[in-house]
């Protein structure tokens, strides 16, 4: 196997295109779930019954989204592949590592968050299997996904190929819109796909509530989602971050089990357990002090979610601006 296919044969070898031609349409109840990369700082969404896998070579990381298996040898009826990494070639030479050789149907330009690239329809010399990529070029490096099934079953999830496409996100910090309060002193970016779910203040006290996208989803095909909480509160005069944070944990009570408490941004930052009777969930609370006021950036999500959006929650955080950094660039 020389270099220049290299790429795109460990691709080929993990997907286990099907041979068959009876896969079933994705139901138009299924619910998609977002995946989230904190090394790329990419998003997309996909089916939740979709099995995934990953995979390196060359530099380049590869994350394997793979459709219901088909046909008598069961295998996934379409492969979406979500790839990153440098990029030592102009991008139009990148894409040729999977044109060469096939047929091009269709090419356009593509920008995403800044991110220029091209999009691709293609099929093999004997038509047989179809193709989609979708490149971005960010700096230094590529950005993209790679589509393909037996032609008949890529008509039949296309519709789904061109969602996960168009669900394809940079996660930017810096790009998501502001949330700021000037009066209370405080600014925090939230990705458009956290949706609002409400604001209360009273006594001083404000909070101000987000939702994720879906993370997981059950059996029965109700999704998981991570909650967001800003809580900002006035407190007693010359109270210390170590004071603010030691009542705030004595709120919480015994039910939350704390499983780490490190230093943060001149504040402290949480992992911490609770079981009720529902669900066992994770929750990770940063906590900062500046003028007079708490701040407690909340994060919580069920046991089995909590990894895939512990990262996003960091980033998140990242941006959040208390006291006399707010108006700072």
């Amino acid at each position: 196997m020389n270099r220049r296919t290299g790429g795109v044969a460990v691709l080929a070898g993990a997907a286990l295109l099907a041979g068959a031609a009876g896969a079933c349409r994705r139901s138009s109840q299924e619910p998609l779930i977002t995946y989230f990369n904190g090394d790329f700082n990419l998003s997309l969404r996909y089916p939740a019954s979709w099995r995934t896998d990953q995979a390196e070579q060359d530099g380049m990381w590869y994350r394997y989204f793979l459709g219901p298996p088909t046909g008598t040898q069961r295998k996934p009826a379409v492969s979406v592949t979500l790839l990153a990494g440098p990029l030592g070639m102009p991008l139009e030479e990148y894409a040729q590592k999977y044109l060469a050789g096939n047929t091009l149907s269709s090419s356009r330009d593509e920008t995403r968050d800044g991110a220029r690239g091209k999009a691709y329809r293609f099929a093999s010399a004997d038509g047989a299997t179809r193709h989609s990529l979708l490149l971005f070029q960010e700096g230094g490096r590529v950005f993209g996904l790679f589509s393909q099934a037996d032609a008949p079953l890529f008509e039949r999830h296309a519709p789904v190929i061109d969602e996960m496409e168009r669900s394809l996100t940079p996660e930017r910090p810096e790009s998501y819109p502001e949330q700021r309060n000037d009066k209370l002193r405080f600014s925090i970016r939230v990705p458009p796909s956290w949706r609002p779910t409400g604001a209360i203040s009273g006594s001083g006290t404000f909070v101000t509530q987000f939702t994720s996208p879906a993370l997981a989803a059950d059996r029965n095909r109700q999704t998981v989602h991570a909650s967001l909480m800003l809580t900002i509160e006035p407190l007693p005069a010359a109270t210390s971050v170590d004071g603010f944070h030691e009542a705030a944990r004595e709120k919480l009570g015994d039910a939350y089990k704390v499983l780490s408490h490190t230093p943060w941004n001149g504040g402290f930052v949480d992992v911490l357990w609770v079981e009720t009777p529902m669900a066992t969930s994770r929750s990770k609370r940063f906590y900062r002090v500046a003028e007079g006021r708490g701040y407690t950036l909340a994060f919580e999500a069920r046991d089995d979610a909590y990894p895939r959006v512990a990262r996003w929650c960091d980033m998140i955080a990242s941006t959040l601006k208390v006291g006399p950094e707010v108006g700072r660039p």
